[in-house]
This record gives structure tokens, sequence and C-alpha cells, in this order.
């Protein structure tokens, strides 16, 4: 489960013009309407950067979106804020996680975010983040993430927020 190549599918690359997602369907309307009317504008712009599953045909299959961003000490949980930390924290937001709602159940989810965080980890050792955080779409969402290791954070049950350190401790780096 969650072999990408199991399936007659690519592992994660960077979005491009040449992918084919015009009939991307993940059963979210917001996360198939950001892929079609967004992620390629962003992208350019510098504002997130989309990784795709797809098959031989550039059908895209799954996605997801990484960017910068910063979180409140104050929103952070209290395990995660050290005494004379900033008031400011940087962090790497998982803006979007999308599967096709065909391959729902198959692992893809899971192997994908292992790979989001595998790029955040990658990106964590030449620019400082403390953690990851996502905003789930809802609870079933968040409980998605909640079973991978990420924490509800003070501000809503929602965020959620997985340590820099932890990501690295279980790849072993």
């Amino acid at each position: 489960m969650g072999d990408f190549e199991a399936i007659g599918l690519f592992a994660p690359e960077p979005l491009t013009e040449s992918h084919n997602f015009s009939d991307f369907r993940c059963g979210r309307p917001s996360l198939d309407a950001w892929l079609s009317d967004r992620a390629l504008t962003n992208q350019s712009a510098n504002y997130t950067r989309t990784f795709v599953v797809r098959d031989a045909g550039m059908r895209v299959w799954a996605y997801y979106a990484l960017c910068a961003g910063i979180i409140l000490r104050k929103d952070m949980p209290r395990s995660q804020r050290p005494h004379g930390s900033p008031s400011e924290i940087p962090i790497a937001l998982l803006a979007r996680l999308a599967v096709h709602e065909d391959l729902h159940g198959k692992g893809i989810g899971k192997a994908l975010l292992t790979n989001a965080l595998r790029n955040a980890a990658s990106a964590s050792q030449a620019v400082a983040f403390r953690a990851v955080v996502v905003d789930a779409l809802d609870a079933e969402a968040a409980g998605f993430y909640q079973k991978l290791g990420f924490q509800p954070t003070p501000i809503s049950p929602l965020k959620l927020i997985l340590p820099t350190q932890d990501i690295l401790a279980s790849m072993g780096a």
C-alpha cells in the first residue's frame, strides 16, 4: 500500500504545465479548484511549491503543496515553545494535500505526506524552521494527520503541528 510504482504511478515530482489535472477529483471541491485555478500561478510567483503523483500519460492522481510561514509562539503547544524562543516561529506549511477519489484507501495519502515531510526535512537543512504545520479541512482530515504524529495547536484542533526534530528523528537524520 502506498507504493506509487506498484500501481503504475510516478513518485512525486514538481508540477509543470505538462501535467494534466483537468479531471482531478479528490472529493473536496476546494482542493480540486486550488489545483486547477491556483497551483501553477502560485508556483510561478514563488508562493508555493506543488508536487504531483502522475501516470505515464501525465494525468495527476495526487498532489501536495509546501510553503514557508510563521506561527506565533503563543499558538504553539507549550512543549514546542521553549523559553527564549522568538514571538514568531518559522515553519513549513503543508498548504494542500489531496488524492484522487479513485485512489482513496490505498495508502497514497500517507506515502504523499511522507514525501512532503522528506522534502521539508531536506529544506530545513538550508532554511531553518521549527515545525511543519497543516490546517486540516475538518475533523476527519485532522484525524489522518494526528495518526501520523501531528499534534493540535492551542489555536484550533484543525491547526496541527509536527516538530522538525521529530521528522528528522523518524528519518534517522
